[in-house]
Formats: structure tokens, C-alpha cells, sequence
């Protein structure tokens, strides 16, 4: 893993999926991309890639329709840029009030 203080070399993100450029602070770290191949996700972890997958498609559903859009903007008291957000904030949080009261 090199690190380098360069004014030239300001990157953050992953190059061919071969090379990543990491910001820590004033530094940035050139590191190889992670194989995930072999990776196995606990229960718990498998149920929250679940409800991500749940909460991205009703916020997307609701980012597309301009009406659902607006009057979550108002609901939510956030603006247009922050609005995907709040909507996987608020099915989280929604998703885990509805568990605590089921169980």
C-alpha cells in the first residue's frame, strides 16, 4: 500500500476495478481492489441487504412520481437533494417500529 501527499494525485474511486485511491485526511492511499468473491454475510446481515433492497425501490418509486415526490419533500421537511436519503431513513425506521410492536 503506498501513500502519497501529491498535489497531482487528488483521486478518490477505483480504476479498472484494479486500483483504489482512498482519502484519509490530507493523504491518499493506493491500494488493490478487494476480492469479495469468497465472502459470506451473517443472518443479520442478509435481512439489512434485504430491506435496503425494499427501501431503494420505494424511494425510487417515489423520486419518479413527481406528486408522491413533492408531498414527501413536505412530510419529510428536507430539500430535493436530500430527499433519497430521508426516504431510507424514514423505511428503516418505519420497518423497525413495525418489528419492536410485532415482537
Amino acid at each position: 500500500m503506498a501513500i502519497s501527499n501529491s498535489v497531482f494525485l487528488q483521486l478518490s474511486g477505483q480504476l479498472n476495478k484494479e486500483i483504489v485511491f482512498k482519502k484519509y485526511g490530507d493523504k491518499i492511499v493506493v491500494s488493490k481492489y478487494p476480492n469479495m468473491s469468497k465472502r459470506t454475510l451473517s443472518p443479520k446481515q442478509k435481512k439489512n441487504h434485504e430491506i435496503m433492497y425494499e427501501a431503494n425501490s420505494i424511494a425510487r418509486g417515489i423520486m419518479r412520481n413527481e406528486e408522491l415526490s413533492r408531498a414527501a419533500q413536505v412530510r419529510l421537511n428536507v430539500t430535493r437533494n436530500k430527499l433519497y436519503t430521508a426516504l431510507i431513513r424514514e423505511y428503516f425506521s418505519n420497518y423497525k417500529a413495525q418489528e419492536n410492536s410485532a415482537g
